[in-house]
Formats: structure tokens, sequence, C-alpha cells
């Protein structure tokens, strides 16, 4: 419980970086694992992923309307859920245990948007109504804004890390009930998806960069790596 708890705070931090702060790419599911995987001890796990996690969501963000995952619930509960499965039930199935990780982050990543997103409504309402009088003291108006923007801080942690904390508590739950129920006969072979990783990461980026004022940068690196590989 205390890892689970750790991981929902570190997801509340990647919240306020991505949404009031520095936006630092932090919150990034292949960077967020690396982030996870150091406080669960399973990094192999984790980065395993959050990289499979980061593909989809390049591949399918610039697809969706308005409503977009929750990217930092995804990536945490995923690589939470894969990791915490690795450390404290010793399943030998790596890569089966990866996919329920991949599952539950997909599955986190719709709900969290919509458990959020009443929350982050409110948000936006309290500060779209925030003014202050022409006359105000200039160290009143900077106090206020201080304040609004310390309970902003405060805010977006404290909604992101309980998201976290419930979806979380419920992706492990279930997923440890899910690896026990499915047979390892079921699974033979199922170890070369690793392989495809790879080409889904090739097709996502030739997606995303297959844009007229971005194809030119595609055909540059694609002929870096032809060149690279070819010196090796």
């Amino acid at each position: 419980m205390s890892t689970i708890l750790a991981l929902s705070l570190l997801a509340g931090l990647l919240a306020v970086d991505h949404r009031v702060g520095w936006q630092s790419l932090l919150a990034q599911p292949v960077f967020a694992a690396v982030l996870v995987g150091g406080v669960t001890g399973e990094l192999e796990s984790a980065v395993t992923v959050g990289l499979a996690l980061e593909l989809i969501y390049l591949s399918i963000l610039p697809m969706r309307g308005t409503r977009v995952p929750d990217q930092i619930a995804g990536g945490v509960v995923g690589c939470g859920t894969a990791s915490l499965l690795m450390r404290y039930t010793g399943d030998p199935r790596f890569v089966f245990v990866a996919a329920v990780g991949i599952l539950m982050g997909l599955l986190a990543g719709e709900l969290g948007s919509r458990l959020g997103a009443p929350f982050h409504g409110l948000q936006n309402r309290v500060l779209s109504g925030f003014d202050v009088a022409p006359h105000t003291a200039r160290r009143t108006v900077v106090q206020r804004i201080a304040w609004l923007h310390t309970g902003s801080i405060a805010y977006v942690f404290v909604v992101e890390a309980v998201v976290v904390l419930v979806l979380l508590s419920a992706g492990f739950f279930a997923g440890e009930r899910f690896t026990r129920l499915v047979d390892v006969t079921l699974l033979e072979g199922a170890e070369y998806w690793k392989f495809l990783i790879p080409a889904v990461g090739a097709a996502s980026l030739i997606h995303l960069y297959w844009q007229h004022h971005l194809r030119r940068m595609l055909i540059v690196c694609a002929v870096l790596v032809v060149i690279i590989l070819w010196l090796r």
C-alpha cells in the first residue's frame, strides 16, 4: 500500500508539472516509466510498459477529439501495475505481465479523463471568475495571484493523486486476479509479440511526422539511420 501511495503522489507531481508547471515532458509515459521503475525497483517492466503506451498515444491522440486520455494516470497506473505484479507476485511471464500493465494503463487513461473532467471544469470556472477592482493595491493583487496559483497547484496535485490512487489500487487488484486465472499453456508463443514493438514504434513515428512541414525531417532521419547502420 505504501508503494501505491508513493506512486499516487508521484502522479500528482507529474500533473502539476504538466498542467501548471514547466511542462518538462516528464508526464509522458516513456519518461514517467523511469520514475515509476525507480520507486518500485522494477525498471525493466516499467519502461517496457511506458514505451508501449507512449507509442500507442502517439498514434491515437491525433485522431481523438477534444476528450483525450489522461496520459499521467495511464502511464503511472500501467507501469505501476506491471511493476507491482512483478515485484509482489514473482510471476515469471514478463511479457504477459507487461501486457496486463498496458491494458490497465489504457483503461486508466480513459477512466482518468472522465473522473478528472468535472474537477478540472470546476477549476477553470474558478479561474475564469478571478478579477480585481481597478484601484486595488498592487500588493493585494500580487498576494491574490500568489494564493490563486498556490491553490491551483494544490488542487491539481490532489485531484490527480486521488484518481491514480483509486485506479492503481483497482488495477493492481484486477491484474493480480487476472494473472492467476490465465494458464501458462495459453501463452505459448506470446513472448514473441515483443519483437513487434520496434515495428509499432516506426509506424507511430511515421504517422506522426508524415506531415507537410515535418516530412523532410522524417526523410533526413531515415537517411541518417541508414548511413549509421551501413558504417557499423
